[in-house]
């Protein structure tokens, strides 16, 4: 059977729209993934939980890397399975690709930056009204004291989830730029096979 052969445009389009529906289902696993590890390291109560908020970041990054690889090598496969392109089109293919994968890194690191802002914002908003209804109950001193304690532990709280932030949005930068030189690999490879 003869592959039929599509433009660049078209490669384009068939391997970001294969990306983009390889990734969502992957980023709906790895979400379910990410809440069970979220619920035990929030229910972790050993004093080096600290660590964890390195340890799981940088798990969670090798698999990111892993996981955008086999998509990106997915959908390149599922666009090359029953066409093929003129290897003059590659280098628009690999330039207009590249654009793609930048956009994706500028968009991560808005939704990175947005989600860690609204995340302390409402831990502090939880912080100022647990010590309005404290106030009801007891006396200043003590309110004063819990205050103290809900603040000393929002500040470990925000270290820790921005160092982990910190790592996820490097990882993830880091992986969709390897991408970059892996796509026109798997483009020559796929094109010929």
């Amino acid at each position: 059977m003869e592959k039929k052969e599509i433009t660049a445009k078209t490669t384009v389009k068939a391997i970001i729209t294969g990306f983009v529906s390889y990734g969502i289902i992957t980023i709906f696993i790895c979400y379910i993934i990410l809440t069970i590890a979220n619920s035990i390291l929030n229910n972790y109560s050993g004093t080096s939980s600290g660590g964890l908020y390195i340890t799981l970041p940088m798990i969670a990054v090798i698999l990111v890397y892993c996981i955008i690889h086999l998509v990106c090598r997915m959908s390149t496969y599922d666009v090359f399975k029953k066409c093929k392109t003129n290897p003059d089109n590659y280098k628009n293919i690999s330039k207009f690709l590249n654009i793609f994968f930048i956009v994706v890194i500028l968009a991560s690191i808005i939704l990175f930056l947005g989600l860690l802002n609204m995340n302390l914002k409402y831990q502090l908003m939880t912080i100022n009204y647990s010590t309005l209804k404290y106030k009801e109950i007891f006396s200043e001193n003590f309110v004063e004291t819990l205050h103290n304690q809900m603040i000393s532990t929002y500040n470990t709280y925000r270290t820790n989830l921005i160092t982990a932030t910190i790592i996820l949005e490097i990882g993830c930068a880091i992986s969709f730029l390897s991408l970059i030189p892996y796509q026109s690999k798997m483009i020559k490879k796929y094109n010929e096979f």
